[in-house]
Formats: C-alpha cells, structure tokens, sequence
C-alpha cells in the first residue's frame, strides 16, 4: 500500500513551507534518508530526507507551490502500484494543489545550485534561458554572476525586487521588534581560562577550535541551569513550551542571507565533536542547504560578530525563541585585581530575553552562570 509522504514540521519554522524542487522525479527509486526535496522556510533552504525507501509513484505538490506542515505531498511505495484511491478530493486546498493541475515549464528540469537559485532570484533572471557550465549543464553561481556582470551600467543606482529570502528576514526582525518585549543585558566576561583551554586543545591538534565553541558548550551548561530560559511563549492560550534538551542556535551569515542552525546539546559532545558538528551547520548554511536537523527547535540563539572587530552589540530575540546571546571579540582590556594593574582578555556578552519568557533578574542569573563556567571552568 503506498505511504503518504508529508511536509515535514521543522521546528522554529513556519507553518507553511514552499517547494523549491523535488530531487527525484516520479517513478525513481527513493532510499531511506537520501535528500527527496527541497523546501524553503521562512529561515533558510532545507534538504527534506525520505524517512522511508521505495519508488516515488506520485508527486501532489509541485515545485513552487506551497504546503502546511503535514500535508500530503508525494506517495511513495512499490513500482507499478496505483495511487488513484489514495488521492484527495477535487476540493484538496489551494496551497498543495495536484502535481497536475499545475502547467509544466517548457523543456527539461533545470538544474542549478541551491546558491544559484537564489541569485537569480535576488536579480531577477529566468533561469531557463542560461546554460549552465556544471556536471550536466547545472547552472552554478558563476553562470548567473556571469550574466549579472555581462549587462551595462545604465545610471548610478538600479531598483529590483527584494528577493524572498530578504523579505522573510524583515518579517521576522519586524515582528521582533513591534511583538517581542524585550530587555537586554550585558556583561564582561575574563577569558585567561577560557584561552588557555584554546590554546591547549590546538597544541594538542584540534584544528578550527574557537571562542565560539566553547561559548556554545558554556551556554547550553547555563540553560540547563537556569530552565527559565530554556522555554517559549506561545499564542494562542498563551502557554509555555519548555524544552527538555539543552539545544543552542547559531546565527550563520551566508550570501546576504541569515540563517539559524541548531547544535544538538553542545555541552555534551567532545570539543572535537562540537568543531565538526559547527563546521557541517556552517558549510550547510553557505550552500543554502541546511537540513532538517539544523531546523529543530531550540530556545535560545547565538551571534558572534566578535571576529569582525566588534566589541559589544545587541540582537533581537528571534521570533518563536526567548533569548539571543550577542557575542563580541575577545580583546585586552585594564583590569584592577588584587590592587595591581592587568591586561586580561575580556570578551562582552550581551543577553537580549523575551520579558514574557524571564524576568530581569532570572536572565541575570544565567548570565552570571555562563561567565561563571567561562572564567572558572573552561581550563
């Protein structure tokens, strides 16, 4: 009997998700946890895995068009095997209409690079008319920066549309901003420690090891301390959803675009562990690819612009989270101790919190938990 398969829910996402494009066409073999499709989230582009094997017999939702969390939006099943009385009504919702009732594009799929989709869609060129320079003419970032520089320069200014990506950002920064309460606190954090631990691991022969990671580690410790945080206000009720794991966010900056990978409980994995789970989430989100892992749910987030020189900054709590931890560089700053003069590497920790959420005083304390481990514990 054929298996519905249904747009999955992915955590700190929308309800509703588009399909960019399917990976297999129909009739193709599908295997357990092989890449199916493609999706866009009001966050990022997302790889969706087949959770089970089989032949994919019937496409209902077809690329572009958009589909709620759990709507039937393919069947899969054995080669040969008829769908027909497993279809929906005629009366099926407009946003998964049927794979047919949609015209097909003229000519064959195009294949292009999830960055190259974007590109052409930030400027506005039909990808259709490229040819591309990949592996089986796949149009790749360089084919649309080709044609982007190929055109002349008319006036000193040119308008286009913001493309998706842009407009879901502002969305959700200004949804932010007018529906999040939200108060901020900061504080300065020593790191003699935490430099030594850094300096030690890579003598060892721990490459890529960062401020970053030990933050992630020290933070998801903080949060299992203080579970105030590590919790959501949802609407409507309103009600708390509070979280059992110890997951942390990570802000990524990839091609004009902001994207949030989750790290599956940084506290509890090797540094070597966290290094390469950080670099797989990075790399991922440069590609606009990240899967759906990366999607899971986690209360609270982190951005470090600390490796651009900046010293202190705040950042809005992202919608659907109760708290975003600002991270700054870690420079050499005056300190008084013990009645003598020092330079100690000092790192500024800004703390922005859903007051729904947590008072002033319980984000404090996860504040003073996180410099705790931070100063004391990471050597």
């Amino acid at each position: 009997m054929a298996t519905e398969i249904r747009m999955p829910a992915l955590g700190q996402t929308s309800d509703e998700l588009r399909i960019l494009r399917w990976l297999k066409a129909e009739g193709e073999v599908v295997k357990a946890g092989e890449p199916l499709l493609e999706v866009e989230t009001d966050k990022a582009t997302l790889e969706v895995e087949a959770a089970a094997a089989g032949t994919l017999l019937k496409i209902v939702c077809a690329e572009e068009q958009s589909a709620e969390a759990g709507a039937v939006i393919a069947y899969l099943g054995q080669a040969g095997e008829s769908v027909d009385a497993a279809l929906p009504a005629p009366e099926r919702p407009e946003q998964t209409p049927p794979a047919g009732a949609v015209p097909a594009a003229p000519g064959a799929k195009v294949l292009a690079t999830p960055v190259a989709r974007h590109l052409a869609r930030e400027h506005g060129i039909d990808l259709g008319q490229l040819r591309g320079s990949g592996p089986g003419g796949r149009i790749e970032k360089k084919d649309v920066e080709a044609l982007i520089g190929a055109g002349p320069s008319q006036a000193a200014y040119t308008d286009s549309p913001v493309p998706r990506h842009r407009q879901l950002i502002a969305q959700r920064v200004l949804q932010s901003a007018q529906q999040v309460p939200q108060i901020r606190l900061t504080l300065a954090v020593d790191m003699d420690q935490a430099r030594v631990s850094l300096e030690k691991e890579r003598a060892a022969g721990l490459e890529g090891l960062t401020y970053t990671h030990l933050i992630l580690g020290a933070a998801a410790r903080a949060l299992r301390a203080h579970p105030q945080l590590n919790r959501v206000w949802l609407e409507p009720g309103p009600q708390y959803r509070a979280y059992t794991r110890a997951d942390i966010g990570l802000v990524i900056a990839a091609e004009d675009n902001l994207l949030v990978a989750t790290m599956p409980e940084p506290d509890r994995l090797p540094l070597a562990g966290l290094v390469a789970q950080v670099r797989g989430a990075v790399e991922r989100g440069r590609r606009a690819a990240l899967n759906q892992q990366d999607a899971a749910p986690a209360a609270l987030s982190i951005s470090n612009l600390g490796m651009y020189g900046i010293d202190e900054f705040e950042a809005l709590v992202d919608p659907g989270q109760s708290a975003m931890l600002a991270v700054g560089r870690v420079a050499e700053q005056v300190v008084v101790r013990q009645g003598g003069i020092h330079l100690v590497p000092q790192l500024r920790l800004s703390l922005s919190v859903d007051h729904r959420v947590a008072d002033g005083t319980q984000a404090a304390r996860f504040l003073q938990t996180l410099r705790e481990i931070l100063e004391k514990e990471s050597g």
